[in-house]
């Protein structure tokens, strides 16, 4: 069943639906609801009782500005549509590393994640059966090279998330605006904006998206629904982007040897490369995992050209500079407290900087590939990384993670292993907000590989992992 939550012709078909106990209220569409709804549907619980609210409509998108400080924020990346974030992603996968999920700048850098990387890349093979990640066409990269390489892949036309949402097993609420939730007794309730409305479900997940996670947790708290949650003071903290820049062009590129690794299209897919910091030296140096992108750029010879009315000189130019790439950079950050999300007069706010670790990354990693890229490093005058420069180019950020972590710290974290939150026995967390590391890569298929998990946790499912859980 649709139901279009401002339409008040639904009115009488709502006050039904309120007194209904779902087995699961699912707020929120995107790909991590869908993940999650497909690992509950195909196990034991296929008769249950679901519900999926939406913020958004059904087909127009509707964006919310996000207030930011010191880096910025893109706009489009709050987007409210069923389908959620997949109405903007364009569809890019890449894997987490092995080392990104540990603590590289500690003196013990064990995994802060509540599962192993052979467990989540398991987690990941399955979502390539229904939702189509291409995570088996992702190969790791070996190369004699002082680089890590790791390959992305998108599929050409990027895939909307809503189009795998059967609303013949679930009931949709679109247009649907949730103000808090809550735990009483052996019940959550799912409180809208309309007070006479609310919903009850024994478990409710929350797969909102990163930065409407924290928001809706906050919400909760300051109109004290939720007053069983432990660590409330660290809702919102640890926050993290990937935030991106441009450091400039290569005068003197190696072509041949950049060319392996520029951005390229195969039948049906997209297929470019990162290079990044070499593992070993991560840890010795206590650096990040951001890493380079080689981009063949022609925008800068088309404002020249434009600017050029000879036509011989113009062919001269083009020839000259056929081949000119810039040096993209995308940013892994460090798990900051005292980099958050906070709720101020009403108005959400992100404020989150670059410390010393994202800068002495990017100076590394830079001088890296200019010694290795370039036939003349020395002469690259077009690539400047000091830290004035790097403030100046830094470009907005789409992947928001932190706010609600997991960590083996019990004192720190605000959801447990299972994801959910701590405190309570029923509510759960379902996005990247849970993430303890950020790595550098998109992380859509990271949260739907914790999704399929949650599904298999709450449906009782055959993982050994999960059988020793449910006995305990």
């Amino acid at each position: 069943m649709k139901i279009n939550f401002k339409d008040k012709k639904n009115l009488i078909r709502l006050k039904k639906i309120s007194y209904i106990v779902y087995d699961y209220i699912i707020i929120g569409s995107g790909p991590a609801s869908i993940a999650l709804l497909n690992k509950l549907k195909s196990y034991k619980k296929k008769n249950s009782k679901i519900l999926v609210i939406e913020r958004g409509d059904f087909y127009k998108k509707e964006y919310k500005k996000i207030n930011y400080t010191k880096l910025p924020i893109k706009f489009n990346s709050r987007v409210f549509s069923v389908g959620g974030t997949s109405n903007e992603w364009s569809n890019i996968s890449s894997y987490f590393e092995k080392f990104e999920m540990e603590a590289r700048w500690l003196k013990k850098k064990k995994n802060l994640w509540p599962i192993s990387h052979t467990k989540l890349l398991g987690y990941y093979k399955s979502l390539d059966k229904n939702l189509g990640f291409n995570f088996q066409k992702i190969k790791k990269t070996k190369s004699t090279m002082p680089f890590e390489i790791r390959n992305f892949i998108a599929n050409k036309k990027p895939k909307n998330f809503k189009y795998f949402l059967n609303t013949i097993d679930v009931d949709l609420i679109y247009n649907c605006n949730v103000t808090s939730v809550d735990e009483i007794k052996n019940l959550t309730i799912v409180n809208t904006k309309r007070k006479t409305f609310f919903f009850k479900g024994f478990k409710t997940i929350i797969c909102c998206g990163g930065i409407e996670s924290v928001n809706l947790i906050l919400n909760s708290l300051s109109q004290k629904k939720i007053l069983k949650m432990k660590n409330k003071k660290n809702v919102g903290k640890f926050f993290s982007d990937h935030p991106k820049l441009n450091l400039g062009y290569l005068m003197f590129p190696k072509i041949k040897l950049i060319k392996k690794f520029q951005l390229r299209v195969k039948n049906k897919y997209i297929e470019y490369f990162g290079l990044s910091i070499k593992n070993k030296i991560q840890k010795d140096m206590k650096l990040l995992n951001t890493y380079v992108r080689f981009e063949k750029s022609s925008n800068r010879v088309s404002k020249v050209l434009k600017l050029i009315k000879i036509p011989l000189l113009q062919r001269l130019i083009k020839n000259k500079f056929k081949n000119f790439y810039k040096i993209r950079i995308f940013c892994e950050m460090k798990p900051t407290y005292d980099n958050m999300i906070i709720q101020k007069n009403k108005k959400l706010y992100v404020n989150y900087k670059f410390n010393k670790i994202e800068y002495s990354t990017i100076k590394f990693l830079t001088k890296r590939i200019l010694d290795y890229f370039s036939y003349y490093p020395d002469k690259e005058v077009e690539i400047l990384y000091s830290k004035k420069l790097i403030d100046r180019n830094i470009e907005d950020a789409s992947h928001h993670m932190g706010g609600l972590i997991y960590s083996p710290n019990k004192k720190i974290a605000c959801v447990d292993k299972n994801l959910r939150i701590n405190g309570l026995k029923n509510i759960f967390v379902c996005s990247s907000a849970i993430f303890p590391t950020f790595g550098s890569v998109n992380p859509t298929m990271t949260i739907c590989a914790f999704a399929h998990r949650l599904g298999m946790y709450l449906s009782g499912g055959t993982d050994n992992h999960y059988k020793k859980i449910n006995q305990k």
